[in-house]
Protein backbone atom coordinates (compact mmCIF):
# COMPACT_ATOMS: atom_id res chain seq x y z
CA UNK A 1 0.00 0.00 0.00
CA UNK A 2 2.73 2.25 0.49
CA UNK A 3 3.38 2.03 -3.11
CA UNK A 4 -0.02 3.06 -3.94
CA UNK A 5 0.18 6.19 -1.92
CA UNK A 6 3.10 7.46 -3.79
CA UNK A 7 2.14 9.66 -6.49
CA UNK A 8 3.75 9.22 -9.63
CA UNK A 9 4.90 12.21 -11.48
CA UNK A 10 5.65 11.62 -14.97
CA UNK A 11 6.28 13.72 -17.96
CA UNK A 12 3.34 13.90 -20.27
CA UNK A 13 4.58 13.93 -23.81
CA UNK A 14 1.20 14.53 -25.36
CA UNK A 15 1.54 18.11 -26.54
CA UNK A 16 -2.14 18.78 -27.00
CA UNK A 17 -3.10 17.63 -23.49
CA UNK A 18 -0.21 19.47 -21.88
CA UNK A 19 -0.98 22.71 -23.71
CA UNK A 20 -4.61 22.49 -22.82
CA UNK A 21 -3.80 21.98 -19.16
CA UNK A 22 -1.22 24.78 -19.28
CA UNK A 23 -3.67 27.15 -20.92
CA UNK A 24 -6.40 26.33 -18.39
CA UNK A 25 -3.94 26.82 -15.52
CA UNK A 26 -2.77 30.09 -17.06
CA UNK A 27 -6.33 31.38 -17.48
CA UNK A 28 -7.29 30.41 -13.92
CA UNK A 29 -4.11 31.98 -12.60
CA UNK A 30 -4.63 35.17 -14.65
CA UNK A 31 -8.27 35.35 -13.65
CA UNK A 32 -7.43 35.05 -9.95
CA UNK A 33 -4.36 37.28 -9.92
CA UNK A 34 -5.09 39.87 -12.57
CA UNK A 35 -8.89 39.73 -12.25
CA UNK A 36 -9.04 41.76 -9.05
CA UNK A 37 -6.70 44.41 -10.44
CA UNK A 38 -8.66 44.42 -13.68
CA UNK A 39 -11.95 44.73 -11.78
CA UNK A 40 -10.65 47.71 -9.78
CA UNK A 41 -9.26 49.31 -12.89
CA UNK A 42 -12.56 48.78 -14.70
CA UNK A 43 -14.52 50.20 -11.74
CA UNK A 44 -12.26 53.26 -11.67
CA UNK A 45 -12.65 53.66 -15.43
CA UNK A 46 -16.44 53.30 -15.07
CA UNK A 47 -16.44 56.01 -12.36
CA UNK A 48 -14.35 58.32 -14.56
CA UNK A 49 -16.67 57.76 -17.50
CA UNK A 50 -19.76 58.39 -15.35
CA UNK A 51 -18.12 61.50 -13.91
CA UNK A 52 -17.25 62.70 -17.43
CA UNK A 53 -20.84 62.06 -18.59
CA UNK A 54 -22.22 63.95 -15.58
CA UNK A 55 -19.84 66.85 -16.23
CA UNK A 56 -20.85 66.88 -19.89
CA UNK A 57 -24.55 66.88 -18.92
CA UNK A 58 -23.93 69.73 -16.48
CA UNK A 59 -22.05 71.74 -19.14
CA UNK A 60 -24.88 71.00 -21.59
CA UNK A 61 -27.43 72.30 -19.09
CA UNK A 62 -25.33 75.41 -18.44
CA UNK A 63 -24.89 75.96 -22.18
CA UNK A 64 -28.65 75.55 -22.68
CA UNK A 65 -29.29 78.12 -19.96
CA UNK A 66 -26.79 80.54 -21.51
CA UNK A 67 -28.40 79.97 -24.92
CA UNK A 68 -31.83 80.75 -23.45
CA UNK A 69 -30.41 83.90 -21.82
CA UNK A 70 -28.77 84.92 -25.09
CA UNK A 71 -32.06 84.42 -26.94
CA UNK A 72 -33.84 86.54 -24.35
CA UNK A 73 -31.20 89.25 -24.70
CA UNK A 74 -31.49 89.04 -28.48
CA UNK A 75 -35.25 89.56 -28.27
CA UNK A 76 -34.76 92.48 -25.89
CA UNK A 77 -32.14 93.93 -28.24
CA UNK A 78 -34.55 93.59 -31.15
CA UNK A 79 -37.20 95.46 -29.13
CA UNK A 80 -34.71 98.20 -28.29
CA UNK A 81 -33.63 98.43 -31.94
CA UNK A 82 -37.27 98.66 -33.05
CA UNK A 83 -37.88 101.39 -30.47
CA UNK A 84 -34.78 103.29 -31.61
CA UNK A 85 -35.90 102.98 -35.24
CA UNK A 86 -39.38 104.27 -34.39
CA UNK A 87 -37.88 107.13 -32.36
CA UNK A 88 -35.53 107.93 -35.24
CA UNK A 89 -38.45 108.15 -37.66
CA UNK A 90 -40.46 110.29 -35.25
CA UNK A 91 -37.46 112.56 -34.69
CA UNK A 92 -36.90 112.82 -38.45
CA UNK A 93 -40.56 113.80 -38.98
CA UNK A 94 -40.40 116.29 -36.12
CA UNK A 95 -37.19 117.83 -37.46
CA UNK A 96 -38.62 117.96 -40.98
CA UNK A 97 -41.73 119.71 -39.69
CA UNK A 98 -39.66 121.99 -37.47
CA UNK A 99 -37.31 122.83 -40.35
CA UNK A 100 -40.29 123.45 -42.64
CA UNK A 101 -41.84 125.76 -40.06
CA UNK A 102 -38.50 127.49 -39.50
CA UNK A 103 -38.01 127.96 -43.25
CA UNK A 104 -41.52 129.34 -43.58
CA UNK A 105 -40.95 131.73 -40.65
CA UNK A 106 -37.61 132.79 -42.14
CA UNK A 107 -39.29 133.41 -45.50
CA UNK A 108 -42.00 135.52 -43.87
CA UNK A 109 -39.37 137.44 -41.89
CA UNK A 110 -37.32 138.07 -45.02
CA UNK A 111 -40.43 139.14 -46.95
CA UNK A 112 -41.36 141.55 -44.15
CA UNK A 113 -37.79 142.82 -44.06
CA UNK A 114 -37.84 143.33 -47.82
CA UNK A 115 -41.18 145.18 -47.57
CA UNK A 116 -39.73 147.44 -44.88
CA UNK A 117 -36.61 148.06 -46.96
CA UNK A 118 -38.75 148.91 -50.04
CA UNK A 119 -40.99 151.19 -47.96
CA UNK A 120 -37.95 152.94 -46.45
CA UNK A 121 -36.38 153.34 -49.89
CA UNK A 122 -39.68 154.66 -51.23
CA UNK A 123 -39.85 157.26 -48.44
CA UNK A 124 -36.24 158.17 -49.06
CA UNK A 125 -36.88 158.59 -52.81
CA UNK A 126 -40.00 160.67 -52.11
CA UNK A 127 -38.03 162.87 -49.76
CA UNK A 128 -35.30 163.32 -52.38
CA UNK A 129 -37.89 164.06 -55.05
CA UNK A 130 -39.57 166.62 -52.76
CA UNK A 131 -36.22 168.23 -52.07
CA UNK A 132 -35.37 168.34 -55.78
CA UNK A 133 -38.84 169.70 -56.66
CA UNK A 134 -38.55 172.28 -53.89
CA UNK A 135 -35.05 173.21 -55.02
CA UNK A 136 -36.14 173.47 -58.66
CA UNK A 137 -39.24 175.48 -57.72
CA UNK A 138 -37.22 177.85 -55.59
CA UNK A 139 -34.60 178.13 -58.32
CA UNK A 140 -37.29 178.94 -60.89
CA UNK A 141 -39.05 181.35 -58.58
CA UNK A 142 -35.76 183.07 -57.85
CA UNK A 143 -34.89 183.12 -61.53
CA UNK A 144 -38.36 184.38 -62.45
CA UNK A 145 -38.29 186.96 -59.69
CA UNK A 146 -34.87 188.14 -60.77
CA UNK A 147 -35.99 188.40 -64.33
CA UNK A 148 -39.55 189.79 -63.82
CA UNK A 149 -39.38 191.56 -60.52
CA UNK A 150 -38.33 195.12 -60.72
CA UNK A 151 -37.36 197.27 -57.82
CA UNK A 152 -40.77 198.94 -57.68
CA UNK A 153 -42.63 195.63 -57.61
CA UNK A 154 -40.26 194.38 -54.98
CA UNK A 155 -40.89 197.33 -52.72
CA UNK A 156 -44.65 196.99 -53.21
CA UNK A 157 -44.53 193.32 -52.14
CA UNK A 158 -42.50 194.16 -49.06
CA UNK A 159 -44.92 196.99 -48.12
CA UNK A 160 -47.85 194.63 -48.61
CA UNK A 161 -46.26 192.02 -46.32
CA UNK A 162 -45.52 194.60 -43.65
CA UNK A 163 -49.09 195.89 -43.82
CA UNK A 164 -50.47 192.41 -43.33
CA UNK A 165 -48.24 191.76 -40.34
CA UNK A 166 -49.03 195.08 -38.80
CA UNK A 167 -52.77 194.83 -39.57
CA UNK A 168 -53.32 191.59 -37.73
Amino acid sequence: MENLLLLSVSLNTDIFEANLINIVLLVVLLFNVVGDALKTSMLERKEKILSGVQDAEQRLNEASERLAEAKTQLEQSKLVIDKITADKEETRRTLAFSNGTRVQEESVRRADSAKLAVMYKKQQVLREVKEQVSTLALTRVITTLKDDLTLDKHLAIIDNGIARIGGQ
